[in-house]
């Protein structure tokens, strides 16, 4: 399903040498939308977790191949029950030149577990307790919690100093770079930061990450010079920088599922038959090529191929393309003339493109769809937080560990805007967290399977990420999350 891109290879990139060190002034970055928050604790929106990873550390960070490494702890010891994590921090220094306190850390994690205050509250709900002294925090939780570690690289773990105000608008982290400036839907101005506890600075003194909405737009700015990086180029204008000998474009796999989202409360959604209906009157392969031209992996499941340990590629055949048994399924269910609004964020060029090839697809079996592009911001009120919708697209971006992209479909879950409820999958979601090894891979192949059978949702593709570029720019790494590392790029 995927096309080979044809890169092109180029002489050596003039390098500005300054000294013993290779600096430039800025990088351009383009993407499609706002940061939602930045404050670590409340924020939902991956377009801030793209910024935001190069602002604020946790106790520990992801790395490109999936695994973490230290942060702000420079070591740490697990219990041999699996309950208790014993962080050693590292001396270092907030952007406003306050030292990393452990208060600092202790007060963090108390906000990111707080259902008051939290967005994502459920992912810290394991932990009793967190106690610290001057340079080590001890948290306890209560029970063994497999994908503890990796929580803690969330951006809703990340660490800032305990009393900051404003951190919405005003950020404060430990990151190699700190933000200097936002103005909303123009740009988000960041800054390097020399007092890093690594002692190493970033190659671009400055990376300004331009909000342009419009794949054209950014693409011509690309052509032009005024930007020098799209880490996701939308595949439906790949032929406009193919053969430009100035920019280079790299794939990679983007961990990233994009789903037809079915409020499973609403009538008639409620009914397992017509959700079932929905997901087998769509056509993958015509999705994907007219909406992604071929640049994707056709999905069945909650969690994307790039975690091949956990995902179930047993499930094409269980609600598999077949518009006359969708047909036979509305009129068992007794649903006639279906009408429903598919809400769409208008900000991602590739979900609308979906929605409007998918509403096609139900018009095919009888269905009518109202198509409702709205803004992100108005999306995430919308859908995400309230849950008053039919129908949408959206992608679910990548985690690091299966536990926290399955999690969401819990019937508890804060995350849940699907409205899905299963006890057996609860059950399951539960006991994935104690296990290991080939019991832990069982128990979420399972949970996949009863998100296929009980048509949850209709999972669509996994798209490539294509990161363009002009061609002087080195040090680009694919993450399994939604992340911009600018820190490692250089020329």
């Amino acid at each position: 399903m995927r096309r080979r891109l044809n890169y092109v290879v180029l002489s050596l990139a003039l390098i500005l040498t300054i000294g013993s060190s290779a600096w430039a002034a800025a990088l351009n970055v383009a993407v499609y939308a706002d940061p939602d928050t930045f404050d670590p604790t409340r924020t939902v929106a991956a377009s801030t977790v793209e910024i935001a990873f190069n602002i604020y550390e946790g106790l520990v960070k992801a790395t490109p191949d999936g695994s973490v490494t230290g942060a702000l702890a420079e070591r740490w010891e697990i219990s041999s029950d699996q309950e208790t994590y014993t962080f050693y921090l590292r001396d270092a220094v907030f952007h406003d030149g306050t030292k990393v306190k452990a208060s600092d850390v202790v007060n963090a994690l108390n906000r990111a577990r707080d259902p008051e205050i939290s967005a994502r509250w459920s992912d810290f709900a394991l932990i009793e307790s967190i106690e610290a002294d001057e340079s080590k925090v001890v948290i306890k939780l209560n029970q063994p919690n497999a994908a503890f570690l990796t929580t803690l690289a969330e951006i809703n773990a990340a660490i800032y100093p305990e009393g900051a105000q404003g951190l919405a608008s005003h950020p404060i982290g430990t990151g190699p770079y700190r933000l200097v400036e936002w103005l909303p839907n123009q740009y988000v101005k960041l800054e390097r930061f020399a007092g890093h506890w690594s002692g190493e600075l970033p190659f671009y003194e400055e990376v300004k990450f331009l909000i342009i909405p419009d794949q054209n737009s950014a693409v011509l700015n690309l052509r032009s010079g005024n930007v020098d990086l799209i880490p996701r180029m939308e595949p439906v204008v790949y032929h406009q920088v193919e053969h430009d000998p100035n920019i280079k474009v790299v794939a990679g796999p983007m961990n990233l599922v994009q789903i037809l989202a079915i409020n499973n409360q609403r009538p008639p959604f409620d009914d397992v038959r017509v959700r079932k209906a929905l997901a087998m009157a769509i056509n993958r392969d015509e999705i994907i090529y007219g909406a992604a031209w071929g640049y994707a992996q056709p999905l069945y499941s909650g969690l994307s191929p790039a975690m091949p340990t956990y995902y179930n590629d047993q499930l094409a055949l269980v609600n598999p393309y077949d518009p006359e048994r969708a047909r036979e399924l509305l009129r068992e269910a007794g649903v006639e003339n279906l009408r429903f609004t598919l809400t769409l964020p208008s900000d991602y060029p590739l979900h609308v493109q979906t929605g409007e090839i998918a509403a096609q697809q139900w018009k095919a079996i009888g269905i009518d769809v109202d198509i409702q592009l709205v803004e992100w911001g108005t999306w995430l009120e919308r859908v995400y937080n309230q849950r008053d919708y039919d129908v949408s697209i959206i992608g679910l971006a990548g985690r690091l560990d299966p536990h926290a992209i399955l999690v969401r479909y819990e019937s508890t879950n804060s995350r849940n805007f699907f409205n899905f409820s299963s006890e057996e999958f609860d059950q399951l979601i539960g006991q994935g967290l104690s296990l290991q090894g080939s019991e832990r891979e069982a128990v979420y192949k399972r949970a996949q399977e009863i998100l296929a059978n009980e048509a949850a949702g209709v999972f669509v593709m996994d798209p490539e990420q294509l990161a363009a570029m002009r061609v002087e720019i080195q040090g680009w790494q694919h993450y399994p999350i939604y992340v911009v590392d600018a820190a490692r790029l250089y020329e």
